[in-house]
């Protein structure tokens, strides 16, 4: 694994081969090829921070996951996520500021099982401490921001939707650290609570 640190505005050769040799269909298939946002290695984030609750004031939501649930809320990627119950067309606001670096917004199928892992719409914003965050299962076409967006918190993002592995409509959130391995899922402070404290049926309205 190669790792090269970019800096803005600068790029940096890390394979090249003969063309005569061999092509790039063959180069992708040897070779996995992953970028990342930010510092590496990465070394330290800020626990203290507290996150907004990703919907506007006023709205009244319920938990329908927690962290490290049986259903879905497993693995290092997905454990310490919550899920909050949101209907189809509701709006969905950043819970911190940062870049918005990814945006899926086209797809539409949504089911129960796994093979539909890949279908949820989301959104991914990178923040100034090295983490990322992510809204997922949104509506299809429903961002309201784009890649390379600068954000705050509390700002409208997108439509809340119904794609992807789910069984009802809802809002899937998680704030992230890279890995060696990818991206991780860590514990956070939301609305000066513990995140990890929130249980399914736990009813929170946003004052």
């Amino acid at each position: 694994m190669i790792f090269k640190q970019l800096h803005a505005k600068q790029e940096s050769v890390i394979l090249s081969y003969p063309n005569t040799d061999t092509d790039s269909i063959s180069i992708l298939k040897t070779y996995q090829f992953l970028g990342y946002y930010g510092q590496y290695p990465f070394e330290s984030y800020d626990t203290n921070h507290i996150y907004e609750l990703p919907f506007q004031k006023g709205y009244k939501s319920s938990i329908i996951q927690g962290y490290d649930s049986d259903f879905s809320h497993n693995g290092s990627f997905s454990a310490k996520t919550l899920d909050f119950d949101m209907k189809v067309g509701d709006t969905v606001v950043a819970a911190r500021d940062g870049l918005v670096v990814k945006v899926m917004i086209d797809k539409y199928k949504q089911g129960t099982t796994k093979k539909y892992r890949n279908d949820g719409n989301h959104i991914m914003v990178y923040h100034q401490d090295n983490t990322f965050s992510q809204y997922v299962h949104l509506k299809q076409f429903g961002n309201l921001v784009e890649v390379g967006d600068t954000i705050k918190a509390n700002q409208p993002i997108a439509l809340s939707g119904f794609t992807g592995w789910t069984t009802i409509p809802h809002l899937h959130f998680g704030v992230y650290k890279p890995t060696d391995n990818g991206l991780a899922s860590i514990p956070i402070l939301i609305e000066a609570l513990e995140a990890k404290t929130l249980n399914r049926g736990d009813i929170i309205i946003k004052e």
